[in-house]
């Protein structure tokens, strides 16, 4: 823990119910990677080049190339790299670490997501119980202990979904696994739950066998993902009672972003 993080809570105050210990560590892991997230890619987009470069140039199959240009490269590589190392730790130790409309943003632009400033503003105001434009570390927490014990489909789920990615995303490659989402799953739901839901993200929701192995069977995109959880909360607030209550009525479908806009204003 870095100086001055807050420590790890049993429970959201509040709330009732707990969050597994895996998922805390986890949680703080992803509220640590996503605050300053903008600022930080606009180094690491340099920075990680600039080191596999490096390592390319002491790599053995440049053994027949110029010593004397190589050094000069590495040499100017490496002080690059200390410089923008440097940057990123300062960014890390600013003394305000919350998350963004731009680093909400950048997360979504990461994975591919195109996403426009509304719908950016719309998923932090989802999660902003202080209406400061920021998110901090317990409304980070509140919002996932939220929609980990929804059983309605009415939580503001949009933040949460892309958090719950980049939880699972854990080498940060843009893909969840099946073995990435495993140890989550199973602390939160039990080996048969467990099986359920990876059988769902994973395949089987879409008439696919699931398979351990490739980005077709074994891994999937954001956008997948994505398509993978709001059917579930869709058939979610189907079978809660306000959604039985409406179909038992036959009244026209409700559209269920406009029930969560409304559970969001009564909390």
């Amino acid at each position: 823990m870095s100086d001055g993080e807050a420590p790890l809570p049993n429970m959201i105050p509040g709330e009732g119910n707990l969050i597994a210990p895996v998922e805390l560590r986890e949680l703080r892991r992803v509220y640590d990677q996503f605050c300053n997230l903008s600022d930080k890619l606009k180094i690491t987009d340099l920075l990680y080049p600039a080191q596999k470069r490096v390592a390319l140039l002491k790599s053995p199959e440049m053994a027949d190339e110029d010593e004397v240009k190589l050094n000069m490269e590495i040499n100017e590589l490496e002080c690059d790299i200390e410089k923008w190392e440097h940057e990123l730790d300062v960014i890390k130790r600013r003394p305000v670490q919350v998350i963004r409309a731009s680093d909400v943003a950048a997360a979504l632009k990461k994975l591919g997501k195109k996403t426009s400033k509304k719908e950016v503003l719309e998923m932090i105001w989802e999660v902003d119980e202080n209406l400061d434009e920021v998110i901090d570390w317990d409304e980070f927490c509140l919002n996932f202990q939220r929609n980990v014990h929804d059983n309605s489909g009415l939580e503001p789920a949009n933040f949460y979904n892309l958090v719950q990615f980049m939880i699972y995303d854990a080498n940060d490659n843009g893909y969840v696994s099946i073995d990435e989402t495993m140890n989550m799953l199973y602390a939160r739901y039990g080996r048969d739950l467990m099986e359920e839901k990876i059988s769902y993200l994973f395949g089987s929701a879409k008439g696919q066998k699931v398979t351990e192995e490739g980005k077709e069977g074994g891994e999937i995109d954001f956008t997948a993902y994505i398509e993978a959880v709001e059917k579930t909360q869709l058939k979610m607030f189907h079978e809660s009672e306000l959604g039985r209550t409406i179909l038992a009525k036959g009244k026209r479908k409700v559209d269920p972003n406009l029930a969560k806009t409304r559970a969001k204003k009564g909390h």
